[in-house]
């Protein structure tokens, strides 16, 4: 078979020729080289110890009516995070000193989880298919969910005979999912889109630290950006919760978390319904693409994918929890 030549399209390359490497501290991997603000200028003269901060930590939270496990594995994310260890090793060094730069925001961090902040946000960053990924307010925090979903685009990718394989991530925030595909299949030439160049600006930053330079990104609402061009896959876990559904939803995701990433109208489907009416003309002959969904709203999906594509083999799959989450068409 002729080996498939990908030419990188003109809307990408004005966008590749703009970026430019930031400082070293983004390829570091302790909490606190992440984000300068973050970094305690005068780190404090407080000794405590690990063990103590962590009771004190469990204590607060647990004052304001936070379930006890609730707290000590919010505390325990924290200290693990900050430290760039595993639960064993917190556990096994606990009785050690905390380090003077995390003792001086200690008291400020435990605040934060007081008013409901995530995690991630705190520290910065949230685990995504076994890296690290820079998240903040800009962005949603990766799910695990959603690594189910890149498997399965990983494992169907990895029998296309053709390479290179040029992926559109729509929607992409953090850009977990096509630079974690990027990583892992170095066939993939990654295509990066969303609506928010907040966004972007984070998925530029986790690109850069992953040493993905070759990631185009662009400014887009779904394909308004990438006119005639078409993709080998397509994948997107666009916003999908019904505005009904909120009252259903952690106080914590809906203060913190980018209401334009979460929610969508016609009771969460509009976006699915703007993917799939040119999903046709965005693909290539033998194309592919997924999206996560929510758990109610399976078969609607498949519906609306099935209309627009009535020839494509649509496929529903099931979360580890046994949710309808995730869908395949094959054009």
């Amino acid at each position: 078979m002729t080996e498939k030549h990908f030419e990188t399209p003109k809307q990408f390359k004005s966008v590749q020729s703009a970026r430019h490497v930031t400082s070293d501290k983004l390829t570091a991997t302790k909490w606190y080289d992440w984000d300068d603000i973050r970094k305690p200028i005068k780190p404090g003269n407080v000794k405590i110890s690990l063990l103590e901060g962590r009771k004190w930590a469990i204590e607060e939270l647990t004052a304001v009516g936070m379930p006890k496990t609730d707290a000590q594995d919010n505390v325990d994310f924290l200290l693990s995070g900050a430290l760039n260890i595993n639960y064993a090793y917190l556990r096994a060094n606990i009785t050690r000193t905390m380090p003077a730069d995390l003792a001086t925001v200690w008291p400020k961090w435990i605040a934060k989880l007081l008013a409901n902040q995530p995690v991630q946000y705190i520290l910065g960053h949230a685990p995504f298919y076994g890296r690290e990924f820079i998240v903040d307010e800009r962005v949603l925090i990766p799910r695990p969910e959603t690594e189910q979903l890149v498997e399965w685009i990983l494992k169907d990718v990895s029998s296309q005979i053709a390479q290179p394989i040029s992926v559109l991530d729509i929607g992409t925030g953090s850009g977990a999912i096509i630079e974690t595909l990027m990583l892992e299949n170095s066939d993939i030439r990654g295509f990066a889109a969303d609506i928010s160049s907040d966004a972007l600006a984070v998925a530029e930053l986790n690109a850069q630290r992953l040493g993905l330079h070759y990631l185009h990104v662009i400014e887009s609402d779904v394909y308004s950006a990438v006119a005639g061009l078409k993709f080998d896959v397509i994948v997107s876990n666009p916003p999908y919760i019904a505005s009904t559904d909120e009252d259903e939803m952690d106080i914590s995701v809906l203060n913190f978390e980018p209401r334009t990433a979460l929610f969508a109208e016609h009771d969460g489907l509009a976006i699915y319904e703007l993917l799939a009416e040119k999903l046709d003309a965005h693909l290539t002959e033998h194309g592919r693409a997924y999206f996560e969904i929510g758990y109610k709203q399976g078969q609607q999906v498949v519906d609306i994918m099935q209309q627009a594509l009535p020839q494509a083999k649509i496929t529903l799959r099931q979360d580890f929890a046994g949710l309808d989450r995730m869908i395949r068409v094959e054009k």
